[in-house]
């Protein structure tokens, strides 16, 4: 059922997870400046709404961890961010789950950090005055935006329901997409022979239970999506880990008695390692002296574009051979010894010979210096972290080469700076261990390829040595590509029918050679562009589906780091209160 129009002095969030959330609360704290005009309306429209959204969602099983400890995510902006608005709470995650019994150096659950989300929401509508800022919440999905590209915009809900907005941002987060060629090629040959195969998808979305009773299941990807996978179909088992000081891992896996045996690779059988086991002022960010912003920005203004192999990789090893020599460890400050570190299995995952071995050395060794810790392996992890902020740095203005890019950040070294930026807490690694010692894990190494062998009715796992092992299920564990073509969603899919969307292409400065993304197109950071170049001014898009122009959008927002995630929330909170007539126009 459709109702009555809104007031004019309305505007729309779609997405109430980290992104739209942070966006009310900048909007509260704008409502009790001197300059606002209000009152305005705030519809904020999610089917999660209240419980963190789609992937924080609070009643999701404790088994799934963040991998950032709780004083490393925030929803509030410190002095980094440089906020134009009032700042009246300062609550961190740690503040928050300090009465749950977790330190600022614990790893929380997933639903801890949706409880988070939803104290901060609450918290906001408590202080929101009815009289200036009306905040209403919609248990549902938004299905269309309508409107002309510089007027108001009608929201089409699930529920019927139609809204009438000055303005819309859109924090939509990973979405759902169809799957791709080469997954449909295999969701196709588990229907002909009785297989299962799991696309890439939201670990909460993934039937993990259906691998269960399966002799051997293929495990494509190494990142967070696998470990994500190790805690839910263990527990889907009814195994559990028991400690177990004596072995490596320091736990015995006891199992439920169905596990698969996971045959695990990727492209670049990078192993993620585990994060260091250390309170937090212990991991302050690295002072670079080698590859400084000031270095940066000259690399930047050059016409002809930047070679990273040439011109960036000798900076960034020269950096950590400085930190390791200036720390005592010699020993390892030669490139061929960071080499290896960095690329366990060559520079383009080349050598995968004893891949299973190598793997499992890599992770036990990388295991044991988290724990213990050790000073050399904290010191490369700290340097790895402010290097890859300056490496973005060189893709966000336009520094390197297309081919560069193409090359070498996406061909290799995103994935060595998120073998050691981006791992899992240390209970994970050691979880894959004892499964491994357990011979539920075998690990193929870099090259892995994914196959149908229709003779045999099985799933053909290629390792980078060659070998063959034949599986009865697969589980692609990554999450869905940022597609703006693949995307099911209702909404993003009635823009691209009536061109309001489309895909965007990046290149470097000077380059005649663009590269598709498939993050949305936008004008500046937010407003997206039609395929006939309309630019849609009312409608604000934040976070993963505009990647490209607001790279880093799946990192949350660490306090003391001026994290973009709360500087663009407060940037679209002040663009939609403009709009809403209550602030004033620039």
């Amino acid at each position: 059922m459709t109702h009555a129009a809104d007031p004019v002095r309305t505007v729309v969030v779609i997405g109430a997870g980290p992104r739209g959330t942070a966006i009310v609360e900048r909007l509260v704290a704008a409502s009790t400046t001197e300059e606002w005009q209000g009152p305005l309306t705030v519809h904020l429209v999610d089917p999660q709404v209240g419980r963190g959204g789609a992937v924080w969602r609070h009643d999701q099983p404790e088994v799934l961890l963040m991998n950032t400890t709780t004083c490393q995510t925030t929803l509030y902006p410190d002095e980094s961010c440089h906020p134009l608005l009032p700042v009246p709470h300062r609550e961190s995650l740690a503040d928050h789950l300090a009465g749950e019994g977790l330190g600022p150096s614990d790893f929380a659950s997933r639903a801890a950090h949706g409880r988070y989300l939803a104290h901060v929401l609450e918290t906001a509508l408590a202080d929101a005055d009815p009289e200036r800022l009306r905040i209403v919440l919609h248990p549902a999905e938004a299905v269309d935006v309508t409107g002309p590209a510089d007027g108001p915009q009608r929201i089409r809900l699930s529920d019927g329901r139609v809204l009438r907005a000055d303005a819309v941002a859109l924090a939509l987060g990973h979405l759902p997409t169809a799957l791709g060629p080469r997954s449909q090629q295999l969701a196709d040959a588990a229907e002909r022979h009785g297989l299962v195969h799991l696309g890439p998808a939201n670990p909460l979305e993934v039937d993990y239970a259906a691998l269960l009773g399966r002799e051997a299941v293929a495990v494509q990807g190494m990142g967070l999506n696998f470990y994500d996978a190790i805690g839910m179909l263990t527990t889907a088992a009814g195994g559990r880990f028991e400690e177990a000081p004596e072995t490596e891992a320091g736990l015995r896996y006891v199992p439920g008695g169905a596990e698969p045996v996971l045959v695990i690779g990727s492209r670049s059988g990078m192993v993620y390692r585990p994060k260091p086991d250390l309170p937090q002022e212990q991991l302050s960010p690295y002072p670079l002296q080698v590859l400084t912003s000031e270095r940066v920005l000259e690399l930047a203004v050059r016409s002809a574009g930047v070679d990273h192999e040439g011109e960036v990789m000798p900076l960034m090893l020269a950096e950590l051979r400085r930190a390791l020599r200036g720390a005592g460890h010699a020993e390892l400050a030669s490139d061929e010894a960071l080499i290896r570190l960095l690329f366990p299995f060559g520079r383009r995952g080349g050598d995968s010979d004893d891949a299973h071995r190598r793997t499992r050395e890599v992770l036990a060794s990388a295991l044991a210096a988290a724990t213990a810790p050790d000073p050399a392996w904290v010191l490369l992890h700290r340097v790895l972290i402010a290097l890859r902020m300056q490496v973005n740095r060189l893709i966000d203005l336009g520094a390197y080469t297309t081919e560069s890019v193409r090359r070498d950040i996406d061909g290799h070294l995103r994935n060595a700076f998120a073998s050691w930026a981006s791992g899992p807490p240390v209970l994970r690694a050691r979880q894959v261990l004892a499964l491994e010692a357990a011979g539920l894990v075998r690990f193929t190494g870099p090259r892995m390829h994914l196959d149908i062998d229709e003779e045999a009715g099985r799933f053909a796992v290629r390792g980078g040595d060659g070998s063959v092992t034949l599986c009865d299920g697969a589980l692609e564990a990554h999450l869905p590509p940022v597609d703006l073509p693949a995307y099911r969603s209702a909404l993003l899919g009635a823009w691209r029918e009536r061109g309001e969307a489309q895909k965007d292409h990046w290149a470097s400065r000077g380059s005649r050679r663009r590269m598709l993304t498939g993050s949305i197109a936008v004008d500046g950071l937010y407003a997206p562009i039609g395929t006939d170049d309309t630019v849609y001014e009312r409608r604000l898009l934040v976070g993963v589906p505009v990647s490209t122009a607001q790279p880093g959008s799946a990192i949350t927002a660490e306090p003391g780091t001026s994290p973009q995630l709360l500087r663009h929330a407060e940037a679209v909170a002040v663009r939609l209160a403009r709009a809403g007539g209550a602030l004033a126009a620039e």
